[in-house]
């Protein structure tokens, strides 16, 4: 058996679509080569859950045993996924910088891959190798949760309902993006280009938690949040002795979203191609296509035109 692992410097620490970018970067180089991949560890980053750290495990998000990998002929396999390392004394050989597995190193039965950059889809060439696509699928809790909340918001939206996602926060904070495109105003803009008519049900995720922040959508649809739902409040409720699971949350919150009619999203959460600027729509995150772009202002052009005193324009 012929084995491939990534290891860096020093423990990798992101936050779970990060995580799960890298886990699918090293399941496609698995494939590519011909390799069974060695299960990394789990570790979040605490500041996504109120500072608080748990006992971080893959299966607590996602649902690995019906995950898949789909080649470019659409043929679907299981994950090419080992839970435990080889046993000792297997040769390892390490190899250091951006490069994908050598004709020469084919012959080791275990490569080491290290990579210095915490998010390693950055560190490897993918777009070089063939079409693969990794279907990870939420965790049968988190399944279980999303399913009474998609029934709710269809029952009061006569069968369809509104997705939207906002990332606010340190985003915004950091300058990535001016925060008037996270803003309800920017929002009903662009649900209204869609033609999301006003009373609408809408499922809003954010991790900006002032209700007050969201009363103009919530005086304009039928609005509807996590706090809504107790199931859902509950995981990151700080009463009672259960820590809380913020990255839960947001697992559960990603499956009640990929089944809205209208989706508006802050950036792509269905590919590793990593963050957008601009809002995206169009799509469900089962069918993983490239979403079609609404919103021209993108990061490079909001800088280049010095970050301030633009709108930006809707066009399809």
């Amino acid at each position: 058996m012929r084995y491939l692992k990534y290891e860096t410097p020093a423990p990798v620490v992101a936050g779970l679509l990060h995580q799960a970018a890298n886990l699918r970067c090293l399941l496609h180089e698995a494939h590519v080569a011909g390799r069974l991949a060695i299960l990394p560890s789990l570790r979040l980053m605490p500041e996504h859950n109120f500072g608080v750290s748990l006992d971080w495990r893959w299966e607590q998000y996602f649902d690995l045993p019906r995950s898949t990998l789909i080649d470019a002929d659409g043929r679907q396999h299981p994950l090419p996924i080992c839970d435990e390392p080889p046993a000792d004394g297997v040769h390892a050989l390490r190899v250091r910088g951006r490069k994908r597995i050598l004709e020469r190193e084919l012959d080791f039965p275990l490569v080491v891959r290290r990579v210095s950059h915490y998010l390693f889809r950055k560190a490897l060439p993918l777009d070089a190798w063939p079409a693969v696509k990794i279907d990870l699928r939420a965790s049968p809790r988190a399944v279980a949760l999303a399913r009474p909340v998609v029934r709710h918001l269809k029952a009061s939206g006569g069968g369809r309902f509104v997705s939207v996602l906002v990332r606010r926060g340190e985003r915004v904070a950091a300058g990535e993006y001016p925060s008037w495109m996270t803003e309800p105003a920017h929002v009903m803009r662009c649900l209204r280009a869609r033609g999301v008519a006003d009373g609408a049900s809408m499922y809003l995720a954010s991790d900006e938690r002032d209700p007050d922040f969201w009363r103009p959508l919530q005086e304009a649809y039928r609005l509807f949040r996590y706090v809504d739902f107790p199931a859902l409040a509950a995981l990151v409720s700080p009463v009672g002795a259960a820590p809380p699971d913020n990255y839960l949350l947001y697992q559960v919150q990603l499956e009640v979203l990929r089944q809205g009619a209208v989706r508006l999203d802050t950036f792509p959460t269905d590919s590793t191609a990593g963050h957008a600027t601009s809002w995206a729509t169009d799509g469900s995150l089962v069918s993983h296509r490239p979403r079609k772009p609404l919103e021209v202002l993108t990061l490079w052009r909001w800088r280049l035109r010095g970050g301030a005193g633009l709108v930006g324009g809707w066009h399809s």
